[in-house]
C-alpha cells in the first residue's frame, strides 16, 4: 500500500481541533462514504455535550477538509470543509450517504462473508483500497478475518442484509415499518480468499507440531500437549471474555449503520423517498 491510505480505524477517536490556538471540537466518530462509488467523503465528529447537559450535533468533515499534525486532526479554515458547505462541495445526495464499518458483507450470490471492521482508503482521493471484514466479536476469536481487495468490492444495496435507521431524526413512526435493509456487495470470488487470524489456525498449526511429534514419541507427545492446552487456557478465557463484552455493547445493532451522521442537518423525513436505489 502507498503512502496516501490510511484506514478507518487509524483515524477513528482522534482529537479534532480548529484554529492556531487548536481549540478542540471532539472525536473522529463515523465515517461517510459516497452512495454509489467507492470511496469515502470524509466522517463526522463528535463533540461534547454543551455545559455537560445540551446534545450538541455531530459536526461532518470533509475529506480534503482537514490536515494531520502532531496526531491531531485540524480542520481547515475554508467553507467546503465542514457541514452545508462541504456537502455541496462534494455534490452528493447526502440522505443517500452510508456508513460502511459494520455494514454485512455479501457477495453478489447472496453469501454473507461478515461484517465491515475497518476500511483502508487512499487519504485525498477517498477510493477504496480494501476491507476487512469479522464474522462477529465471539467467532473472530476462532475464525479470524478477510481482507478484501477494493476492486472486488461492488457497492452497497439495498433490499438485503440488516435493517438501517432513516435518516435524521425519529418522527414517531413504527421503526418496524420505517426502516429498509442494505449490505455492501462484494464479486464473488471473494468468498475464496484466505482468513487470516484467529486461534482456530493457530490451533491447526500447534496440532500439526503435535502429530509430527506423534510419531517421535507418544509419552512426549502427550505430556507436551498437555502443557499446551494448560497455557491456552488463560488466553481463550480471555478472549472469550473480550469478545462477549463485544457483543454485549452492541458492535452490530441494526439500525446503526445508516444515516447517523445527519445530526448537525434537520431531520430528513423524505429520506427514503429521494434515496438512490441501486442495484450495483
Amino acid at each position: 500500500m502507498s503512502a496516501n491510505t490510511i484506514t478507518t480505524k487509524q483515524l477513528f477517536g482522534m482529537r479534532v481541533v480548529t484554529g492556531p490556538k487548536r481549540k478542540r471540537v471532539g472525536k473522529v466518530r463515523r465515517f461517510v462514504f459516497h452512495p454509489s462509488e467507492r470511496r469515502c467523503i470524509g466522517f463526522t465528529v463528535k463533540r461534547p455535550d454543551a455545559a455537560l447537559m445540551f446534545h450538541r450535533k455531530d459536526l461532518f468533515v470533509a475529506l480534503g477538509g482537514y490536515t494531520v499534525e502532531d496526531g491531531e486532526i485540524v480542520i481547515k479554515d475554508a467553507p467546503d470543509a465542514t457541514d452545508r458547505g462541504a456537502i455541496k462541495a462534494l455534490g452528493v445526495n447526502w440522505d443517500a450517504c452510508v456508513i460502511w464499518v459494520g455494514m454485512p458483507v455479501m457477495t453478489l450470490s447472496g453469501d454473507l462473508l461478515g461484517y465491515i471492521d475497518a476500511v483502508t482508503f487512499d487519504s485525498q482521493t477517498g477510493s477504496v483500497k480494501e476491507i476487512t471484514t469479522e464474522n462477529g466479536a465471539a467467532n473472530d476469536v476462532l475464525l479470524g478475518k478477510r481482507r478484501i481487495p477494493g476492486k472486488l468490492v461492488k457497492g452497497f444495496k439495498r433490499g438485503v442484509g440488516i435493517a438501517l435507521a432513516p435518516m435524521g431524526e425519529y418522527n414517531g413512526e413504527d421503526p418496524d415499518e420505517a426502516t429498509e435493509t442494505g449490505a455492501i456487495m462484494v464479486a464473488d470470488e471473494a468468498a475464496n480468499l484466505d482468513v487470516q487470524g484467529g486461534a482456530a489456525a493457530a490451533a491447526g498449526k500447534a496440532t500439526a507440531v503435535v502429530v509430527d511429534k506423534t510419531k517421535k514419541g507418544a509419552a512426549k507427545t502427550r505430556r507436551v500437549a498437555a502443557k499446551q492446552a494448560e497455557r491456552a487456557k488463560p488466553t481463550v478465557q480471555r478472549a472469550t471474555k473480550k469478545a462477549t463484552e463485544a457483543v454485549d455493547a452492541g458492535a452490530y445493532a441494526a439500525g446503526k449503520q445508516l444515516g447517523k451522521a445527519t445530526g448537525m442537518f434537520a431531520a430528513f423525513k423524505e429520506e427514503y423517498d429521494k434515496a438512490v436505489h441501486s442495484d450495483d
